[in-house]
């Protein structure tokens, strides 16, 4: 039986994916050549790995923490017009909330963000703790937010259940050898090599996953 919930945020508990889009795309018109094409592929990408190892692929030839600064200044006002909640999520989150289920976030987004986000669809309050970017903790797919989260909440690894959408969220919890499913509600390229336990295509999919498992 699952006990702990351990949920990604991008793709998973909110789609960013446009946000990300309009952010990298404004920042490209800036400090890019008139002439560089703008990719929506290769933006999608940068849902998952931590913002800087997406700063060093974008922008090998600018000071990183420029364009780390220059990002975190830009983005937030997309988070009004583009943030979205994925169909029935909101739903599903209570019912698990009633039913004691313990939910967790493991995020590279940082803190401030990541409440921001929960804040607007009402919901920051169903969740126990987060392990962010702004905490001093190795990012997926390295396991130890997800082994802080089992050690404190003093459960089982098979009562454990990571909830992500990439290859990314998939690996960490392999490392940390807990089952994964990865919510296929965003476009994404999954690793053949870094497959998850179970993949769903919606929320109430995944509600009836955990019940099961």
């Amino acid at each position: 039986m699952v006990k702990l919930l351990i949920f990604d945020m991008d793709g998973t508990l909110v789609d960013t994916d446009e946000v990300l889009y309009q952010t990298w795309s404004e920042l490209f018109r800036l400090y890019k050549p008139k002439d560089y094409v703008i990719d929506r592929e290769f933006i999608r990408g940068f849902s998952g790995p931590p913002i800087e190892k997406s700063i060093a692929r974008a922008f090998p030839e600018k000071d990183p923490n420029f364009i780390l600064k220059e990002y975190r200044n830009r983005t937030a006002k997309y988070y009004d017009n583009y943030l979205k909640f994925f169909p029935n999520e909101k739903d599903v989150l209570t019912k698990l909330f009633n039913e004691d289920y313990i939910l967790t976030i493991s995020t590279s987004k940082n803190r401030p963000m990541a409440e921001k986000c929960l804040k607007l669809f009402g919901v920051l309050d169903y969740f126990k703790d987060m392990i962010t970017s702004s905490e001093d903790v190795p990012h997926k797919p390295d396991p130890t937010s997800i082994n802080l989260l089992i050690d404190k909440y003093k459960v089982k690894t098979e009562e454990a259940l990571m909830v992500g959408d990439t290859s990314f969220d998939a690996l960490a919890a392999t490392n940390a050898n807990v089952k994964s499913v990865l919510l296929k509600l965003c476009p994404r390229i999954y690793e053949k090599d870094k497959m998850p336990t179970y993949f769903v295509s919606s929320y109430l999919e995944l509600y009836d996953l955990i019940k099961k498992i």
